[in-house]
């Protein structure tokens, strides 16, 4: 046994010397020979790849975006993807009657709302607060609840709280560029300015434009921006609530690089045109805007600006010719306004649901979807008798949000604070929904079926509250993010400290994605009205869950809200700070 194993070892050995001998040899003939073309290779020399690439994307943004549009056709197609379905079974589901449809058919009066204003000649258009638009859809919203058979229908107009800006001209055009021929321009589109500003000469200013980035001290470390105009990227973190740019537009108008002359906000939102974006501090500080005149541009606009600029020298830099012109009016020049149904229930506590009305552009993400997911919540407990309604609801539809985002709600808490007071079971409020999450892999941009994830608000962190919410999202099939925050930040914080203390819970969904406050809700079709059906009915179902349960069950084991409001917090502080 022991000589046939050593026999066999001895062999083994011999075998594994032969095979790497042939495999040496093999080796040495392919040493010598040149490998194989590589068959997709785009460019073989850095300088060849950089020849190839200076021109094959640089043209307008109209000429881009159908090129682009062109050569994607090429490569890619959509198969019309459906959206993921709700895990609970409609025949079943007593909440079925809420439907996409109904849904998106309010959201499209609302949004025909909106663009009639556009189509007047406003430059910030949309059901912008305290305007004959907004009032429009109030007296629509009023006329809705009333066919509803609701019986205690409200409308409580009231003059805009804060001034509101109003822009009259704003003005983009590149008069000068390396690559124009004598006297050639081009005025871009649509620039907007939707915050208030510094207002140029009422004939313009013109300066050559340079580039900076993000605007981070590193990227302006060595740069003098005195008398220029300044384009720099607005990324939005994750929208243009908390972008990059409110750092940005303060690092440059405080002077320490050269006071510019004016900047231009280039946003990172593929899609879109448009976009309702800040460059003040957050919680209110819009006033920030008066130090330097500014106004904002889409991503293919800047793209073009930004290839200009790459092929600029000294000798010829890009020249770019800013304008804009506007003024804040007062309250007294915008009349606003709530619009609301008292429901009664078969206790003496309210549910309050407030959802507000006005919004930049068509307004549909930012708010009209959550407005339709109201009116269907209204409609849907309409129709059901008193003994299926344990608390009553108020369905509270207000104005006046946008500037600075406690609006509407305060008015209407003067007006019934003995019932606030007593009465307040919770605050239920959606806030812009249904915003499908876009994939984006560079030139393939394209909806997907799943909706940007939610974050949830409750303001006492009732572990009672997040169970049902956890209930709900599980039963309809909601993407949510894995964390509660309490903070609140919107219309519900108009019902706690500093503003009033009525010892109230707050929660609700809210969704700030990248498209926040942009044309691409209507314009790319970004709302999914399957999703805001799923949404409105987990709504309903925490109505009717919540029916067992009285203000003591909510407030059992719940801690009170954080005393420094999110918008002067040191996390709040650190993303701005990176910037």
């Amino acid at each position: 046994m022991t000589q046939r194993l050593s026999r066999l070892v001895t062999s083994l050995f011999f075998m594994s010397l032969i095979a790497s001998s042939h495999a040496s040899e093999s080796a040495g003939e392919s040493a010598g020979a040149s490998p194989p073309d590589n068959k997709q290779a785009l460019a073989t020399s850095p300088q060849g790849l950089v020849d190839m690439l200076s021109e094959v994307a640089f043209m307008p943004p109209d000429e881009y975006a159908e090129k682009v549009a062109r050569e994607r056709g090429e490569h890619a197609f959509p198969i019309g993807l459906a959206p993921l379905p709700a895990y609970l079974d409609s025949a079943s589901d007593p909440r079925s009657d809420i439907n996409a449809e109904e849904l998106a058919d309010y959201a499209n009066v609302l949004a025909a709302i909106a663009n009639r204003s556009r189509e007047d000649g406003e430059i910030l258009w949309g059901r912008i607060q305290g305007t004959q638009y907004e009032r429009e859809a109030h007296q629509w919203i009023f006329e809705k609840l009333q066919s509803f058979g609701l019986e205690q229908v409200y409308h409580d107009p009231f003059p805009s709280q804060y001034p509101q800006w109003r822009p009259t001209v704003c003005d983009l055009t590149i008069t000068d560029a390396p690559t124009f021929s004598d006297g050639q321009s081009y005025r871009f589109e649509s620039p907007i300015t939707a915050f208030v500003s510094a207002l140029t000469p009422a004939s313009g200013l013109e300066a050559p434009v340079i580039y900076v980035g993000d605007g981070t001290a590193s990227e302006l470390q060595g740069r003098d921006v005195t008398d220029k105009i300044v384009l720099v990227r607005g990324r939005t973190q994750p929208s243009a609530l908390l972008s990059s740019v409110r750092t940005a537009y303060s690092r440059l108008a405080a002077g320490n690089y050269g006071k510019p002359a004016g900047i231009v906000v280039w946003w990172d939102v593929p899609n879109t045109e448009q976009v309702a974006g800040r460059v003040g501090a957050p919680g209110g500080g819009d006033s920030i805007g008066e130090a330097v005149p500014w106004t904002s541009i889409g991503d293919d606009a800047g793209l073009y600006l930004r290839k200009l600029i790459d092929r600029a020298s000294e000798e010829r830099p890009v020249m770019l010719k800013l304008n804009v012109q506007g003024r804040m009016e007062s309250g007294t020049e915008r009349m606003s306004g709530n619009t609301y149904a008292i429901l009664p229930g078969q206790s003496d506590q309210y549910i309050v649901i407030p959802t507000h009305v006005d919004g930049y552009f068509y307004g549909i993400h930012d708010n009209g979807s959550s407005v339709a997911l109201n009116l269907a919540l209204a409609r849907h407990y309409a129709g059901l008798p008193l003994e299926e309604r344990t608390h009553g609801i108020i369905f509270l539809f207000q104005g006046d949000h946008e500037v600075p985002g406690v609006g509407g709600t305060l008015p209407f808490i003067d007006k019934y604070r003995e019932l606030m007071t007593n009465n307040l079971l919770l605050v239920l409020r959606p806030e812009h929904l249904g915003m499908v999450r876009p994939m984006d892999e560079g030139t393939f941009v394209a909806q997907s079926n799943i909706a940007d994830p939610l974050m949830l608000l409750v303001t006492n962190r009732s572990p009672l509250l997040i169970d049902l919410l956890k209930q709900a999202a599980g039963h309809y099939g909601i993407a949510m993010g894995d964390l509660v925050y309490i903070d609140p930040a919107a219309d519900e914080a108009a019902f706690h400290p500093p503003y009033n203390a009525l010892d109230a819970i707050s929660t609700g969904w809210i969704q700030t994605g990248k498209y926040y406050h942009s044309t691409a809700d209507v314009d790319w079709g970004g709302v999914d009205f399957h999703q805001m059906q799923k949404l409105a009915r987990a709504h309903a179902y925490l109505i009717d869950e919540l029916g067992a349960f009285s203000k003591a069950d909510l407030e059992r084991d719940g801690k009170p809200v954080p005393e420094k409001s999110i918008y002067q917090s040191d996390l709040l502080k650190i993303l701005m700070g990176n910037n």
